[in-house]
């Protein structure tokens, strides 16, 4: 069966982007986030609400923007369903190694 949907400014399949962020004690934290599409040529738009990550986004200004593959599918899965607020050192969890962005 097939649907028609018209045109639509739609990105699919959505990517899975792994937002990175440290808090306030320079412990990293990823999230989730699901509902990313590309805003223009050189920026993305990132949909959050109200999470550590974005407790941390106001604290410090800085974020890193990773896609999620198949070979991170279960860490992936993980940062998006366990919360930092719950589990601050849900990163290394993962086995993520982690290095600062310029």
């Amino acid at each position: 069966m097939h649907k028609n949907f018209g045109p639509k400014s739609w990105l699919q399949p959505m990517p899975v982007a792994i937002i990175g962020t440290y808090n306030a004690e320079g412990t990293p934290n990823a999230m989730n986030a699901a509902w990313v599409g590309q805003w223009d040529a050189t920026q993305i738009c990132v949909s959050l609400s109200r999470h550590a990550t974005t407790e941390n986004l106001e604290l410090t200004n800085e974020f890193t923007v990773a896609l999620a593959d198949k070979r991170n599918l279960v860490a992936a899965d993980y940062v998006g369903i366990v919360s930092a607020a719950k589990a601050p050192a849900k990163v290394a969890t993962c086995g993520w190694t982690v290095e600062k962005a310029e």
